[in-house]
């Protein structure tokens, strides 16, 4: 088969987004001819890496009018001359998705949503911003967030219509907002594909417990608000425990980032600090997934997650995992939930006061894991559905 993928973020960039597409696409490349156009931001324009071939566009959202705008009419002249038999648009509220979801009949081959999750679910209260306008210096900030609301009001008014026009679309998982909406809404072409990791991160067996070695606390998350690593920061300083290390690593430097490391400057002026903490970013996937060599306990404190790689990639690597209960993390047998920084440095002082609950319910997540999050399962499936489509 001839198969193109539309995909906002795509190699070498490190989201989990991006890492779930590379492993589909090249795996599928074993077999067939796959094309991938994506964002291309810093990289290169043209590529072919473990035979996929990538082809890189401008695009990116208008801050004011909420619209994709780029290079859409060489995306389109791209997908025309390729005549793919599959394309594959990852992701809503992208400009794969929004600039060819009313005009899919338009191009070859069977249209699949393959859907990381959606933020444009919740309620919408267009005049109660219009009510909070004001004729003053921020008054263009005021329109911004009227303009703001209604076009994503307006988006998610016809979600269900564009979405109903593709072949196929996949979901994370049958619990996710999305899945749920889609289901609300009647629509038949529903598949479940849910995230799988690296064989590498099968190798790390972090349930096999040294009680000798330094302690490592670890998150890898993109560094802002919605993923709350000032909230691990904090019960990591409470909890205030020797021979640990808290590992933070993020895929660039945000102002998010600028504030936790004055977080980290301040914490390692207190004259009976005992712990230790390194903030990232911008590493490469091999330092990335060195330092998860000496990981023993995943933390997430994210406020709203779909199915977070890095979480599937933790209990892959059999570490005990202490997450917040959001997205599909309550699937995955073991993990220890919390709501609040005090919640959660019992948790960590536990954790380090009792290595059997690392052994046990590391190895609980890492069963899970093994029958679950295995990609060339993932790319089995996959490839069973498209030919399924395509008639081959």
């Amino acid at each position: 088969m001839k198969i193109m993928f539309l995909a906002s973020s795509y190699f070498p960039a490190q989201d989990g987004v991006s890492q779930v597409t590379q492993y589909l696409a090249e795996g599928l490349a074993k077999k067939h001819e796959v094309f991938v156009i994506a964002t291309r931001k810093d990289y290169g324009e043209t590529e072919e890496r473990n035979g996929v071939r990538i082809e890189r566009i401008r695009a990116r959202r208008n801050r004011f009018t909420c619209r994709c705008q780029g290079e859409r009419k060489r995306v389109r002249d791209s997908i025309l001359r390729y005549q793919p038999d599959v394309l594959i648009i990852v992701g809503v509220q992208v400009w794969g998705y929004d600039w060819f979801k009313r005009k899919l009949d338009q191009l070859s081959g069977k249209k699949v949503l393959m859907t990381h999750g959606c933020s444009c679910l919740g309620e919408y209260h267009v005049w109660e911003q219009v009510r909070q306008v004001r004729f003053r210096r921020q008054i263009v900030a005021d329109l911004l967030r009227v303009n703001n609301e209604w076009y994503w009001k307006k988006y998610q008014k016809t979600l269900a219509k564009d979405m109903a026009r593709f072949h196929l679309v996949s979901y994370l998982f049958e619990g996710e907002d999305l899945y749920g909406y889609s289901k609300r809404a009647g629509l038949q072409n529903a598949m479940i594909l849910e995230n799988a990791t690296e064989d590498f991160f099968f190798e790390r067996k972090a349930y096999v417990v040294d009680e000798k070695k330094e302690i490592v606390f670890i998150n890898v998350s993109t560094y802002e608000e919605r993923k709350n690593q000032k909230m691990i920061l904090q019960a990591y300083h409470k909890a205030n425990l020797p021979n640990t290390r808290l590992v933070l690593i993020g895929s660039k430097e945000t102002e998010y980032y600028r504030e936790l490391a004055g977080m980290k400057e301040k914490i390692e002026g207190d004259s009976e600090w005992k712990g230790c903490v390194d903030i990232y970013a911008g590493l490469t996937r091999g330092q990335v997934l060195e330092l998860y060599k000496s990981a023993d306990i995943y933390v997430s404190a994210s406020s709203w997650e779909a199915m977070s790689i890095s979480i599937c990639e933790a209990a892959a690597a059999g570490l005990l995992i202490l997450s917040t209960n959001v997205g599909h993390v309550a699937q995955i047998p073991g993990v220890l939930f919390f709501d609040s920084v005090e919640e959660l440095r019992e948790l960590m002082e536990r954790a380090y006061r009792e290595p059997d609950v690392r052994r046990e319910n590391g190895m609980c997540a890492y069963a899970y894991a093994e029958e679950n999050y295995r990609t060339q399962k993932k790319v089995d499936q996959l490839e069973s559905a498209l030919i399924g489509l395509v008639g081959e």
